[in-house]
Order: C-alpha cells, then structure tokens, then sequence
C-alpha cells in the first residue's frame, strides 16, 4: 500500500481494502482475511499518528478504532472458537463509517472498542487450548524457568520485560520475547527461554510485565557476555513465528533497576556486529532488573 495525499482517494482505497477482507472472511478464508486486515490496519495506523497531517484529531481517532477492530478480528480468526470480541457482523458495521469517515465522531463510532478488547482479553482459557494446535498453545504457554536455587552466595539475575515499544505494535498476532545468553562468539550459555504471549497492546506498546530468571549465576557466565531479547511474532500466511527485532544488554549494563535498550532490525546478530537500529524514533525495551544473591 503506497502513501495517499488525498483524504476522499485514501478513504476510497480503505474501503475497497476493507471490502476484500469481510468477503474473505464471508468467504470462510481466514489465512487471506487476516493478511488483508493486517495490512489494511496497518497502512490505516499510518495516518492516525501524530506525524500525518492528512486527517484532522478527531478522524484520526476513528481511525485507530477501526485499527483496532481490525487487529481483534485477526485475533478471533487465528483462536476461532475461542476468543471473541469483533465479529464479522461488528466489521460489516464499521463499513459504513468509512463513507462518512470525514464527518463521523469518535463517541458516535458503531462498535464498543473497548468491550471488544476487553471480551477478547478474556477468552476462556481451557477453551484456548482445545481450539488451538500444540505449536500455538505452546507459544501462548511460552518456556519460562523457575527462579533457581540461590548458587552459594552468588548473584542470581530476574529480569522483569514491562513493555516493548514499537509504531506498529497493535497489529503483531501472538507476540513474546525469545531471551538467551550468550558468550562473546554467540554461543548459548544457559537454555532459551520464551515468554508466554504478551499480555496486552496500547498505543505504540506491547505490554508483557513477565519475569524472566536467568538460569546460571551472573559470576559464573563468562566476561563478554551478553544477554538478547527477540521480539517474535505469529505469521498466519506463512504460518511461521518471525523475529521483528532485537535488543541486546552488555555485562557492564547489568545492575539492580530500570533499564532501557534500543532496538535493532533483524537478523539478529549474537556476535553484535554491524548493528542497524530498528528506528530512530524513541521506542525501546523496558525492562526492570533485580539482582538477589
């Protein structure tokens, strides 16, 4: 989807996007349903932000509630059965609202967004689970390790992922956080470990607030280490978990409290040369570290 500088000609373009998703998802084809709601959510997050000059405050309002819808219609199509929240029904309701996006206020949009996410928040957790294949039941579950034993008076690490920021996060389909340690050559130190799937998506985050323990004592890891986190996500289409980004925390970083790592555009390179920041925008990984001995 390329950038439109016409208000009437963006709206246009939306509605016949939008169109071609609902009849997929009438269709019963929900792999091409959610491919065209992501990125028809994306492109329309675009120019809800504070950057676009397009649309005035009170349209770009609208415009992420219908962001929003359709990234919880993408959710119910990959868990069917299993979590509600937006129906095709609710979609077919905002159709109308892009015809009149450009008088339309935002108390007067057609679905209650935030019932809808708060219905899809709360899904039935047993239910998930007999809906869904072993692979997504084991993303949602994540591999995170117990706090291990105290190592004779050294220093055992928990690190607390709080959020990640990212202009897109709204859209990702089950993400987590991949964490390892590795040596200064890339190799593994201690297992991964996955986080289960993030908790929530507001604004420009993905929240997690999961703590994850490092599994050997921080004097016993070997100097040049370091320890990476790798943002993930589900593809529907090609039914594969992508790495959207990394982030990585030196041995000199590691200290009790907040911290905040920049982030940077995939491959993720263990041996952390030749860096490319993901953007040059202000949005990072928030973390929170506690060091226990």
């Amino acid at each position: 989807m390329n950038d439109l500088e016409d208000e009437e000609k963006a709206i246009e373009f939306w509605h016949a996007a939008f169109k071609r998703g609902t009849d997929f998802d009438l269709w019963g084809q929900p792999v091409e349903a959610i491919d065209g709601y992501q990125r028809l959510s994306k492109h329309i997050q675009k120019y809800s932000t504070s950057d676009s000059l397009l649309f005035t405050d009170e349209q770009k309002r609208v415009l992420s509630k219908i962001a929003i819808c359709l990234d919880l219609r993408c959710k119910a199509l990959l868990h069917q059965g299993a979590i509600e929240g937006i129906s095709l029904d609710d979609l077919k309701k905002i159709e109308s609202t892009f015809k009149k996006l450009l008088n339309t206020r935002s108390k007067d949009f057609p679905v209650d967004v935030v019932a809808a996410q708060l219905q899809a928040q709360t899904a039935p957790t047993n239910q998930f689970y007999e809906n869904e294949g072993d692979e997504q039941r084991e993303r949602a579950k994540g591999s995170l390790l117990p706090k291990p034993i105290h190592f004779g008076g050294k220093s055992v690490l928990t690190i607390r992922i709080e959020k990640i920021g990212l202009k897109d996060a709204t859209q990702y389909i089950d993400p987590h956080i991949q964490v390892s340690v590795k040596d200064s050559q890339g190799s593994d130190l201690t297992s991964l470990q996955d986080t289960p799937v993030a908790i929530a998506k507001e604004d420009n985050y993905v929240i997690f607030n999961m703590d994850v323990h490092i599994q050997k004592s921080i004097d016993s890891l070997p100097p040049g280490y370091a320890i990476f986190f790798e943002f993930q996500h589900y593809k529907p289409k090609k039914q594969t978990v992508s790495t959207r980004c990394w982030a990585f925390m030196e041995q000199d970083e590691i200290k009790d409290g907040p911290a905040v790592l920049e982030l940077y555009k995939k491959p993720t390179n263990f041996k952390r040369k030749g860096l490319k920041l993901l953007t040059v925008k202000p949005l990072f990984l928030h973390l929170k570290l506690f060091l226990n001995t």
